[in-house]
């Protein structure tokens, strides 16, 4: 009975991943390929200092998000943050502002960093 749970549990955690949440490789490759794609860095001024992927248009991920989204076109949006977690609330909020094709980065800027992905300073 407890391996049967376990199967349960392991099957369940298994597919958290949505198609639509991509490995840094995955992202730049799909990105590439999907005309007319945005790329949005929903990052602060200050983290972009850092280094951002090369064409990203940025708005910043904050309270008035939402209101801010009323000058992008509906087209696919390639989105990313530091870590994954404001660009996941921030495709939540473009998905229901009717936007269809939206991908994320899977562990955001951090995650291409470690992947050896290009950063334009």
């Amino acid at each position: 009975m407890k391996k049967y749970f376990l199967f349960l549990f392991l099957i369940a955690c298994s597919g958290n991943k949505s198609d639509t949440v991509l490995t840094p490789q995955d992202f730049d490759a799909k990105y590439k390929t999907t005309p007319n794609a945005m790329l949005l860095d929903v990052r602060t001024p200050e983290e972009i200092a850092g280094g951002k992927i090369a064409n990203a248009e940025n708005i910043v991920w904050d309270d008035s998000f939402a209101d801010k989204l009323s000058s992008l076109e509906n087209k696919p949006i390639f989105i990313y943050c530091g870590s994954g977690i404001r660009s996941a609330k921030a495709a939540s909020v473009l998905k229901a502002k009717g936007y269809h094709q939206v991908y994320e980065l899977d562990g955001g800027m951090k995650a291409w960093k470690e992947a050896g992905m290009p950063v334009d300073k």
